[in-house]
């Protein structure tokens, strides 16, 4: 099969026209404002997503806190991936993970998220902790 070249104003093109994506797709997306769901859980007066978020010019790690600073130029859009925000357009947002807690807590918040029960996953867990102590 023979290589397809593009020309260089193809390339530019595409970056255009991709970025107007990210744009389009971020602004529907992936800005947040803030509602009733934000100050459930004792978070009166502060959005328990931590909006509005630091606004950070270049993504860097902090070692003295373990910490990975993402870039965020607007401090109301989620943190995102362009490519995953283009070519599968959904809310999401990126965090970073550095430890088996945060791990933890990141996956009992998908169950939860996904599953939408009634019961959030630590009351089942206290539920069934009960239940096994009661058998004999």
């Amino acid at each position: 099969m023979p290589e397809t070249k593009l020309s260089e104003g193809d390339l530019n093109d595409w970056s255009d026209d991709f970025l107007y994506e990210v744009k389009a797709c971020g602004e529907v997306l992936q800005r947040h404002v803030c509602c009733k769901v934000c100050h459930k859980y004792g978070n009166e007066g502060r959005c328990r997503f931590l909006f509005p978020h630091e606004i950070v010019d270049k993504s860097y790690f902090d070692k003295e806190t373990n910490s990975v600073f993402l870039m965020c130029h607007d401090a109301s859009i989620n943190y995102f991936n362009p490519y995953l925000l283009v070519f599968c357009p959904h809310n999401h947002d990126v965090k970073c993970i550095l430890s088996g807690k945060a791990a933890k807590a990141a996956m009992f918040y998908i169950t939860d998220y996904i599953t939408k029960m009634d019961l959030k996953t630590h009351e089942v867990l206290s539920l069934m902790s009960r239940a096994a102590a009661r058998t004999p």
